[in-house]
């Protein structure tokens, strides 16, 4: 059974989709409305994360964008009116806030060149690690397709090299996947206690649509392994335009584990998208956790997912596949 036709024992998922997929081509089509008469529109890719990425968006999400400038020149000196116009068109369809990290909005630009060729340096700073794997990991074009789509292949050359032993996992790129994921986790830790953001609501969002990032992505290295180097790089471009929940679904329709992770997942939707527990967990902090009703019933699903996406993995692939080995060494 097709994906989109699975979802309908899943409303809210099917819902967010829905949602998710309406805005973006109203966004897209403003956005390439406005930026058409540019003299710089081939040099613009503009980049979407998060919520909208990964096709889950509501109306109470806020939409992370970041755009890739193909130039030497700064983009607030070139391009000023192209990212007013941008910014117009982001407020307009979505006006949620995206935060004060930097790390995303309409004013947050970068250069290509800059996230492909400091991977693992010491100039790869957590902008580009964030950049660069949601680029991967749950990322979709909101201007400049054809280029999201060729930056996407230039990026899996880099992490898969054609020097590579054919039929080998991808350790590199797994690396690359692991450690974004301990980043995220040690970054919390510093948002919530050194910068005093809000606790709650990323404690769930960890507990769930992070994890969801990280093993769907490891789902995409572990599908691909024993292929050639030149299939491989195909294959798992395939994988990447799948979103984390319909790589698990596609790698594993039948398998019991799979409906159970929709199953958790649709309830962290659900739960989510009320508002007044929504609010709740924006203003939780760690401290006040034992009172707060909702946070323990989604922590005990959290825990839930945790075991079932563990014990997927071992029904999915045979003891001597490499995936197991290279998540602990």
């Amino acid at each position: 059974m097709a994906y989109e036709k699975i979802l309908t024992d899943y409303p809210k998922l099917k819902a967010a989709r829905a949602y998710t997929a309406e805005r973006l081509e109203l966004i897209r089509k403003a956005l390439a409305d406005k930026l058409e008469p540019s003299d710089y529109k081939g040099k613009i890719t503009i980049v979407a994360v998060g919520s909208y990425g990964r096709g889950e968006a509501s109306s109470a999400s806020d939409l992370d964008l970041y755009i890739l400038f193909d130039s030497d020149r700064d983009a607030e000196d070139a391009i000023p009116a192209e990212l007013v116009a941008v910014e117009k068109v982001v407020d307009q369809y979505v006006p949620n806030s995206t935060g004060e990290t930097g790390t995303f909005g309409s004013r947050a630009c970068v250069r290509f060149a800059d996230i492909l060729s400091k991977i693992g340096g010491t100039e790869d700073t957590n902008y580009h690690i964030t950049r660069r794997l949601l680029f991967l990991l749950e990322g979709t074009w909101l201007y400049g397709e054809g280029r999201f789509q060729q930056y996407r292949r230039e990026l899996l050359n880099c992490y898969i090299k054609e020097t590579d032993t054919d039929g080998r996992l991808s350790r590199f790129l797994l690396n690359d996947i692991i450690r974004y994921y301990r980043t995220i986790t040690t970054d919390f830790e510093h948002k919530v206690s050194a910068q005093q953001q809000g606790w709650g609501l990323r404690q769930v969002k960890l507990r769930f649509s992070r994890k969801i990032l990280y093993f769907g992505g490891i789902v995409a290295v572990a599908e691909t392994t024993g292929l050639p180097i030149t299939d491989k790089l195909e294959k798992i471009g395939d994988w990447f335009d799948c979103q984390g929940l319909e790589r698990i679904y596609q790698a594993a329709p039948n398998q019991p584990e799979t409906r159970q992770v929709l199953e958790l997942y649709e309830y962290f939707l659900a739960v989510i998208s009320e508002p007044r527990t929504r609010e709740q967990l924006k203003v939780l902090q760690k401290e006040n956790r034992a009172q707060c009703q909702r946070y323990n019933e989604l922590r005990e699903k959290g825990i839930e997912l945790s075991e079932t996406l563990a014990g997927w993995l071992k029904s999915k692939y045979t003891a001597d596949h490499e995936i197991h080995h290279a998540l602990i060494f």
